[in-house]
């Protein structure tokens, strides 16, 4: 017996997101679009199976988060190349099996020995992330894919040129390497499946949609999209309407002392004109200095993502930062003393 159910609701045509969608009045399941309660009544009949059959496996508390639970004061967190883009949530159909997220496409177990114990003098290799290729020097690596490195980047981009998140990349999209949706976004918007494990997608923008095997395309259908005040489109798409001078940035307010009112869309999220709050790579990527705490975000080549921690524990935010070589065995990787009272 399965230990889950997946099913895949229909998608909604563009005129079901528009605001007046939000009056109370459109709650009712009378003025629902019908693939809207359709899809709706998937969700119970899925609920109510699940219920049912039970849970086939247990789960401890490494299934709670993205995190598994909390981490040891100090250590280095994993932001680096070599993300695990998961796997197919409902076997068929959906962006993971298209891109088949094992074989040549999917990130290859490599990742860079921060301080390594003996002398680096091997060659630099490149290698394959799941939708990059990155490199690493002297051969300073661990993982089972550490002797399957390409000698340049242009043999790694070469390999993985076929790859949805290269044809994404290469025809204007954006690839979400962070991955938790069910499939590509159709004309912006994420499409409104039921899966159990998310995985990347690529997202078009609001008048293309991806096709596999090809990239971005435009549709006409995505031009149906309605319109909206800026407000409206910041409250559709999730963000809050807010006195802050001016829309935040991947969760971050900017600095300007007024109060007029702009869109806050959260963490890991932006504003953008005609779409109101999408995600954003540039929350995800993130550079020396830059917070890095925003599960998924990955930290520029170099540097890793640490916590500042001492004897009363860690403060501020995780950030980005050069690894710190120490001989002395109580100084970790991000410089922190371990044995600090």
């Amino acid at each position: 017996m399965p230990s889950f159910l997946s099913v895949r609701a229909p998608a909604l045509h563009p005129s079901a997101l528009h605001p007046s969608a939000l009056h109370p009045s459109a709650l009712h399941p009378s003025a629902l679009h019908p693939s809207a309660r359709l899809a709706s009544a998937l969700v119970a009949t899925v609920l109510a199976a699940t219920a049912l059959l039970g849970c086939g496996t247990s789960h401890g508390p490494d299934d709670a988060g993205a995190d598994g639970g909390g981490r040891d004061a100090g250590e280095a967190r994993d932001a680096g190349p070599g993300l695990d883009a998961g796997a197919p949530a409902d076997g068929g159909g959906d962006a993971g099996e298209r891109d088949a997220s094992v074989g040549t496409c999917g990130a290859m177990d490599a990742r860079r020995i921060a301080c390594p114990e003996l002398l680096c003098d091997g060659i630099d290799l490149w290698y394959w992330s799941g939708d990059r290729c990155f490199s690493l020097d002297c051969g300073a690596c661990e993982g089972a894919d550490c002797d399957r490195g390409f000698v340049s980047e242009a043999d790694c981009r070469a390999e993985h040129a076929e790859c949805d998140a290269s044809l994404c990349q290469a025809s204007g999209g954006e690839w979400l390497f962070w991955g938790e949706e069910c499939g590509h976004f159709v004309c912006g918007v994420a499409p409104p499946q039921i899966c159990v494990i998310g995985v990347p997608v690529c997202d078009c923008g609001p008048e293309q949609l991806f096709v596999p095997g090809v990239g971005c395309q435009f549709d006409v259908s995505c031009t149906m999209r309605p319109g909206g005040t800026r407000e409206e489109l910041c409250l559709m798409s999730g963000g809050t309407w807010e006195p802050i001078c001016c829309d935040t940035e991947c969760g971050e307010y900017c600095p300007l002392p007024c109060t007029s009112m702009a869109c806050n869309c959260g963490p890991g999220r932006v504003y953008e004109d005609g779409r109101g709050c999408v995600q954003a790579t540039r929350c995800y990527e993130r550079a020396a200095t830059e917070s890095c705490g925003l599960p998924g975000a990955r930290c520029e080549d170099g540097t890793i993502c640490c916590d500042r921690c001492g004897g009363a524990g860690c403060e501020g935010r995780p950030t980005c930062r050069p690894p710190v070589c120490s001989d002395v065995p109580e100084i970790d990787e991000c410089g922190n003393n371990r044995a600090a009272p």
